[in-house]
């Protein structure tokens, strides 16, 4: 028999899901997708992979706790980043060239204003903010792909194959996320509940992660209207 949330994870993934029913690039994405568009997402995508990283250490150099630094570091930056030939960004980029970009068009794609907008408030938001406020921020993007939350990249997966003429090799970006978000987002919601002990602390964590998914929909509205722009262009 399943536990029920507790109050503050039911607080955490309503503030996800609710996010997700805003996204006007998750309609967009079920039926009308592009290959114009899915390339708008690859090349700020490469923006954001990148500097999620500066984000994640930037809660590790905040942190006291080892416990945390060590799941951050052993979860989000070297299964992420340090695999050869596995990164993240590197599974991305061959995505993005199966529809075409070049290795050079992602690795060097402009950032919309509004990425830049979202990544300075996750800057802010990990940087300048207490360690609990940082990873309640950064950990509310993994939730995106709970179920309850949206399941955005099982989604994503599938309406790329559908639409876009991919393999599921092509798509491994999508189907990858799906499966390790479930262990990072779990583990770090697990983390903030075990550790957060004030209420003071709780309604912090909450307000970033309010706070990082503003920025959520900022960044991925941004490439939805860059999108639609682009395909009506060609």
């Amino acid at each position: 028999m399943d536990e029920r949330p507790t109050d503050f994870a039911a607080s955490i993934d309503k503030i996800v899901a609710d996010c997700n029913d805003r996204l006007l690039w998750v309609p967009y994405s079920k039926d009308k997708l592009t290959k114009a568009a899915a390339r708008v997402l690859i090349e700020q995508w490469s923006s954001f992979t990148r500097h999620s990283r500066q984000c994640w250490a930037f809660v590790v150099g905040n942190c006291p706790i080892v416990e945390v630094r060590k799941f951050i570091v052993t979860e989000n930056l070297y299964e992420e980043e340090a695999q050869e030939g596995r990164s993240h960004f590197e599974i991305l980029a061959r995505m993005g060239m199966a529809l075409g970009l070049t290795r050079d068009q992602i690795v060097n794609a402009k950032p919309l204003p509004t990425t830049v907008v979202a990544m300075h408030a996750w800057e802010a938001l990990t940087k300048n903010r207490a360690w609990y406020e940082g990873l309640a921020a950064k950990s509310v993007l993994e939730r995106t792909n709970a179920p309850q939350c949206g399941n955005f990249s099982h989604h994503q997966d599938e309406h790329w194959r559908r639409q876009l003429g991919l393999s599921k090799e092509d798509t491994e970006f999508w189907w990858m996320h799906d499966s390790v978000d479930q262990i990072h987002g779990d583990g770090s919601l697990k983390l903030l509940e075990r550790h957060l002990t004030s209420d003071a602390e709780k309604q912090a964590a909450l307000r970033a992660a309010e706070e990082s998914m503003m920025a959520w929909q900022v960044y991925f509205d941004g490439f939805y209207y860059e999108g639609i722009k682009r395909s009506a262009e060609r």
